[in-house]
Order: C-alpha cells, then structure tokens, then sequence
C-alpha cells in the first residue's frame, strides 16, 4: 500500500530540484538516439520503423548497445542533455575497447504539472511512479525487442537512474509485483525474454526489497541479465541526500540500502557473481550526470566488456568477489576480505560466512545483517552490546563489524 505522509512533500522537493544544464543553445543530440515516449505508450509501427532507421544511420554495425533511462521531473530537453554527455563519455570508453557502441536514450514525460504544490505532490510522485512502469512495460520492451532482433550478435547494457530504475526493471522483468497502488499496465509481448548483460541501476529509486516482494525468479541458466551493477550509499559518511528523505517517506530505496532478496534469489546472484554493489564517489544531490560521471561510466564499460571477454583486464570489484568465492571454506580466509573498501567484496564475504557458520543466507536475507550495519551507522555503541545474543554466528562470535568498521564507524574499542 501507499505510504501516505506529510514526509513525502520534502522527498518531492528535493527530487524536483536537479543541478541545472547550460540553456544557451540547444543540445546536440548526435551522441545517441532519441525515443520520445511521453506517457510509455506503445510506439505505433511508423514510430518503430522511424526509430530503426535512425539507429541504422547512426551504427549500422554496433558490438554493444547501451539504453538510457532518465527519472523524475526531467524536461525533455534536460535528459537531450545529460543524454548527450553520457553518450560521449560511453563511446570514447568503448573506443578504447574497440567496441562500436549505440547510445538509446529512452524519454518519458517525467516532469508532470503540479509536482510542486503541497496538496497534489504526492498524487503527482505517484502519477509519475505509474507512468514510469508503463514505458518500461511497453515502449521500452518494443524498442529493445526491436534492437535485440536486429543485433542479435550485439552486447546490451540498460543504464537507469533514479526512477528511471523502475523503467529499466519493468522493461526486463514484467511480472514484477510491486505491492503498492501506483497504476498498473500490461506489458508488451510479457513471456518474450530481454537478454542483457548488465543492468546499472545508479541512484535507484526501486524499493530496496523489490526483489524480494516481486516474486522474481532469478535463473541460474540462460539469465536475463548477466550482472546487476547497482551504487549504493555508504551506511557511514556521505549519502545521496534525495534518497535519504526518500527512505523517511516512502521507505528505503534501493540505492540506500541493502537490497532485500529471497534465499533462492541471493543464492543464485552471488553465486554466479552476478551482482555488484559500487560505493564509490556517490554523488550527495543525486544528479544523474554526477552518478554517470567519467570514472564511473569507465567501470562500467570495463565490466561489460570482461562480462563478454574473460580475456580482458577484470575490473577490481569483480576480480575480488571472484577471489572470495574461490577461497576456502575457512572462517579465516573469509573474515580476511570484510574489512576490502569494496562493498561488494564484504557481502560476498558475509554470504559465504552466512553459509559456513549458519547454514544458509538466512541472515542476510532475513535483514539480520542489515539491521546491525543500521545500528552501526546510528548508535554504533550498540553494536558490542546486541552482537552477543545473536542467533547469527558471524554476529555473536564478533566477526563482523570489524573493529576497523567500528573505529571508522565511531565506536572504537578503547571507547568500551
């Protein structure tokens, strides 16, 4: 159900504001192909046949193909924008690879009247939220079924940003159930398979446990996506402020907070190292070029070409969660990577810690651990205190925080 609050109006001011775009002349849109969408309906044959000519002229022969996905209250104009340099920034990375890639930007009418006065916000947000959903269900699905049976040798990344996350997971994931009242729509060709190797999802404003209320299977054989590529605020320091009022609102978004799954789920995605947590540079004003910057469009490009070339240089982040999953089933060998700057070696630490000493990835699925990693960042004295009773392992044997986390944290153990 909808979570209805005097708390959502500051959410909705804050998404509302964004980093303004120089207005002096009009972008050039060379970079990437456009697809205006206004409400996500689904494009009528003259439009797909217009937009296949388009991508045809500007890559005929494209490697990889890279959509874009903007979020709330974007003007057209703005997303031409931001579009334009992330295309930029994608094809000189790709260039290094030798890659031929193609830049789709996918535009929605995002900026609706009313989103700035108190007493219709939230109908407004919502509003928004639906329509979000419904470019993912039908013009994107189009579009992308359209691109993959045209390129069927070509690599595909979807890159989502803020509410443009929730386009991009109805786009590869139609029977996603949400669990709140925002407007449902049909999905285009529902049992055709999108097939990607990665899915970026940066600044995120899915709910944290979409996945885990979703009903999603996650297939170990012949998956949708390859890898998830997911940012995420540190539980300690800088946060992405948007989504911090966000998580007082609405509840938690996933580019906040530790994404909840099943069992099944988690087991799968760590697994087959498919799923990748970036803590790296986030932004504080949520800007979609901030999490779209050189460095981070740079990962990206490097863990999409290692996805389909194991020959190439590995990305870090990869290359270590790799190196955990190899290690032996020792409570040493694994407690020895928790304290790696990089967060998704430390989850995939405690999921294999889960596994040894619990049994399972009951308590990471359970939000046993992201509960302690809350405390942690609210009242880290605490931390020493619950840690003893718990019926999580890796919690009462004091593995984890580590004292490096909890010195960093604010709770240093010559504090006790």
């Amino acid at each position: 159900m909808r979570i209805r609050s005097l708390f959502l109006l500051p959410l909705l001011l804050v998404l509302l504001w964004q980093p303004g775009l120089a207005q002096d002349a009009a972008p050039d849109t060379s970079a990437f192909v456009p697809v205006w969408t206004p409400e996500g309906s689904l494009l009528s044959p003259a439009q797909l046949d217009d937009t296949l000519k388009a991508v045809i002229k500007k890559q005929p022969h494209p490697t990889s193909i890279v959509v874009l996905m903007h979020g709330y209250h974007t003007m057209r104009e703005d997303s031409s924008a931001q579009f334009q340099q992330v295309a930029l920034r994608a094809q000189a990375e790709f260039a290094k690879r030798n890659e031929k890639v193609l830049v789709v930007g996918i535009q929605w009418e995002s900026a609706l009247p009313g989103a700035g006065v108190p007493w219709d916000a939230e109908d407004v947000y919502f509003e928004a939220l639906g329509r979000a959903r419904n470019v993912g269900h039908q013009a994107s699905r189009q579009v992308l079924l359209m691109l993959q049976k045209q390129y069927p040798k070509a690599h595909f990344s979807m890159w989502g940003h803020s509410l443009g996350c929730e386009v991009a997971a109805a786009c590869l994931m139609p029977e996603l159930q949400y669990g709140d009242d925002a407007s449902k729509s049909s999905a285009f060709q529902p049992k055709q398979d999108i097939h990607i190797d990665m899915l970026a999802l940066c600044g995120s404003d899915l709910d944290y446990d979409i996945w885990y209320k979703g009903h999603v299977t996650f297939r170990a054989k012949k998956p949708r996506m390859r890898m998830a590529w997911m940012t995420m605020s540190p539980y300690t320091g800088e946060r992405d402020k948007t989504l911090q009022v966000r998580s007082i609102s609405r509840g938690r978004a996933g580019g906040a907070a530790f994404p909840r799954m099943t069992q099944e789920q988690a087991d799968v995605v760590y697994k087959n190292r498919a799923i990748i947590f970036d803590n790296q540079d986030i932004p504080t004003d949520h800007a979609l070029l901030e999490y779209y910057s050189e460095t981070r469009v740079q990962r990206l490009a490097a863990a999409a070409e290692y996805l389909v070339n194991p020959k190439a240089p590995e990305p870090l982040e990869m290359q270590e969660a790799d190196k955990v999953l190899a290690s032996p089933n020792q409570v040493e060998a694994l407690t020895a990577w928790l304290d790696s700057p990089n967060l998704s070696t430390q989850v995939y630490a405690l999921w294999r810690l889960d596994h040894l000493l619990c049994g399972s990835s009951v308590h990471l699925c359970d939000e046993t651990l992201d509960k302690m990693a809350q405390l942690m960042r609210n009242q880290p004295a605490l931390v020493r205190k619950e840690r003893p009773n718990s019926s999580c392992k890796i919690l009462s044997k004091g593995l984890w925080p580590t004292e490096a986390q909890m010195t960093r944290a604010g709770a240093p153990s010559w504090n006790d």
